[in-house]
């Protein structure tokens, strides 16, 4: 760590913060001197609650229950003694035709991946507004430009996206930035999970970079949002996804 790093000793809340990008993004602003409250679902943080560090602290909720953003709120002043960034990074996926997409299905996908950053930056706010410099890194997906059999994440990705320049333009006059990344196809065990392996590799090898993204590309475009290198930027989505998407 550099002692002139652009997130030394701030304070960031990290949704889904014990698997694939979350943990990479937790080790990123770890080892750049920030202060970590990683969350994640009880059930895994019970079956592996990762590494022990100083500045690493771990918190079990469910994001689907309403009150788990007002229990991320209280958990940050007391163990951080305020927030000076928020990545809501948890998400879940869903893929089936749409006729499989049953309501309550298509509910567990908007919950997770776009009622709960809601939430949490309405809950957060007030913190966020005392804290330093502070921002707000929602992680979308290239799924914002709309694919097949997958309607419920991509509608939540996408609605995750224009919530993100709503609040860019509500908490901006608090001193909050709120920005989104976009991975393309991130060699994570989501993409096992989602038979997306095949899929994905085969988009790779068309695009100009020629590979599969790593967790680590992710967490660097994370963790410059969220430093005040990045201050004069919100209301942006920084798409991290080899060359795919060239608009």
């Amino acid at each position: 760590m550099s002692p002139a790093s652009p997130i030394a000793r701030r304070r960031v809340v990290v949704t889904g913060a014990l698997g694939g990008i979350g943990s990479a993004v937790t080790a990123r602003l770890l080892a750049e001197g920030a202060r970590v409250l990683a969350v994640d679902h009880p059930d895994v943080v019970r079956s592996d609650p990762g590494p022990a560090a100083p500045d690493r602290h771990v918190l079990g909720v469910d994001l689907r229950d309403p009150a788990a953003s007002g229990e991320v709120a209280r958990q940050a002043a007391e163990r951080l003694g305020g927030l000076d960034g928020l990545v809501n990074n948890a998400g879940v996926e869903l893929r089936a035709p749409i006729s499989e997409h049953v309501d309550e299905r298509w509910d567990a996908v908007l919950d997770v991946n776009l009622g709960a950053p809601f939430r949490l930056a309405r809950d957060l706010a007030d913190l966020l507004a005392s804290g330093r410099s502070a921002a707000v890194v929602n992680v979308c997906s290239i799924a914002v430009t709309g694919f097949a059999g997958q309607i419920a994440y991509d509608a939540s990705k996408g609605g995750l996206l224009t919530l993100t320049r709503s609040l860019a333009v509500e908490l901006g006059p608090r001193g909050v930035r709120a920005n989104a990344v976009c991975p393309g196809f991130i060699d994570t065990p989501m993409l096992d999970e989602g038979a997306l392996r095949p899929i994905a590799e085969r988009v790779a090898r068309t695009l100009p970079l020629r590979r599969l993204g790593r967790p680590a590309d992710v967490a660097g475009a994370v963790s410059w949002l969220l430093g005040e290198d990045a201050g004069y930027v919100t209301g942006q989505s920084l798409f991290i996804d080899g060359g795919m998407n060239r608009s």
